[in-house]
């Protein structure tokens, strides 16, 4: 079997144990505080995440997850939050009873699938969910545990709230959960530039609201030994060198890394116990060729001018503003590449940091500097 794990929340044996950061989450939310959590995509956030919960749980905490990329109105939030915390009751027939004390105007209804599986939806009054509704949903984690338990929310992708009415939504949550004495809260998202934004903007209604934590590249001394221990448990040698070069090719990005090595592994199982150079670099290729209609399709969705831009970004991300670098890769006014970049920085392209700009996917990189001139 297969020793990597990618593209799913990344558990035991599979998951690099970031014990620093997991310890930190579980200090800062157990003692009683929010937190927002900062990570560029595929950081292994949302498995670091899951782990911190599994350490809470274990300390006597409800965990609740919500992810806002299953969100896309006022409705489904509803719907999904209301879920979500009802089915982190021990008793669903009571929760739901309790769901229908607590929030006015929706009609809750259990059920059982044909597995007997029990299940519940929501009607409402009116046809449609009232403004007292949604702060009552917003409610229902104090209400229906935070006067007995200690609970923690997670919400993942929380930068998508903006989907849900900007602003308007955004200080009604904050108005809400501030006076939630039982319940801390987890904010974390893929788009760093929109959170950091949400959380350190004095106009954003979640300005200074929670404590902050920057996820970092994993550890080269520590993702070396887990990649060398993880190809040993296979039968298959991976020294240091070759263990560098992996994580070099997937720049230094935990799901990358993990899905290089799984190509590696896979690559070497049937025919050699050794890893090597050339081995590295013809699943660097493979990878690049199992994406390639994806990379395809999102080169294409941009505009010609992020598709020069990004040429350039792929070749050189220094001092992208200067009059040497438009002259060298042949770029127009200031102001343009700046509004082009900024498009590539919202779609989760390119991350900046800084003055920094990289490209979210190591491997979009490459297959951009394919491209012909």
């Amino acid at each position: 079997m297969n020793p990597f794990s990618f593209g799913t929340v990344v558990k035991e044996p599979y998951f690099f144990d970031r014990k620093e950061e997991t310890a930190r989450i579980v200090e800062v939310l157990g003692g009683g505080n929010n937190l927002v959590l900062y990570a560029p995509r595929r950081y292994g956030k949302t498995s670091l995440v899951i782990k911190a919960m599994e350490k809470l749980a274990a300390q006597g905490f409800v965990c609740i997850y919500f992810d806002f990329m299953t969100v896309y109105s006022r409705e489904s939030f509803i719907d999904a939050y209301a879920r979500v915390v009802v089915k982190s009751q021990g008793n669903l027939g009571k929760a739901v009873e309790a769901l229908s004390r607590a929030v006015k105007g929706i009609r809750p209804k259990l059920s059982f699938g044909a597995d007997g599986t029990p299940e519940f939806s929501l009607d409402y009054d009116t046809g449609a969910p009232s403004d007292t509704s949604l702060e009552e949903v917003i409610d229902l984690p104090e209400k229906l545990i935070g006067g007995k338990k200690r609970c923690i929310v997670v919400m993942d992708e929380f930068q998508d709230i903006e989907k849900l009415n900007g602003d308007n939504f955004e200080r009604l949550l904050r108005s809400r959960i501030q006076h939630h004495a039982g319940v801390n809260y987890l904010f974390l998202g893929s788009r760093t530039h929109i959170l950091n934004d949400m959380f350190t903007n004095k106009n954003r209604a979640f300005y200074n609201s929670s404590a902050s934590m920057v996820l970092g590249p994993l550890p080269k001394k520590e993702t070396t030994a887990f990649l060398i221990e993880r190809f040993a448990a296979g039968g298959i040698v991976l020294d240091e060198p070759a263990a560098l070069k992996v994580i070099e090719e997937a720049a230094d990005v935990p799901y990358y890394i993990q899905f290089l090595a799984s190509e590696i592994w896979q690559y070497c199982v049937n025919r050699t116990k050794k890893v090597t150079g050339e081995i590295i670099a013809a699943c660097t290729g493979r990878v690049l060729d199992l994406k390639g209609d994806y990379y395809f399709e999102l080169f294409d969705r941009q505009t010609a001018y992020q598709k020069k831009l990004l040429r350039a970004l792929a070749v050189d991300s220094s001092n992208v503003f200067s009059a040497d670098y438009a002259g060298r890769f042949r770029l127009s006014a200031v102001s343009t590449t700046q509004k082009a970049l900024n498009g590539l920085i919202h779609s989760g392209i390119i991350e900046k940091n800084q003055a920094v700009y990289t490209f979210t996917d190591p491997f979009f990189r490459r297959y951009v500097l394919r491209l012909p001139a």
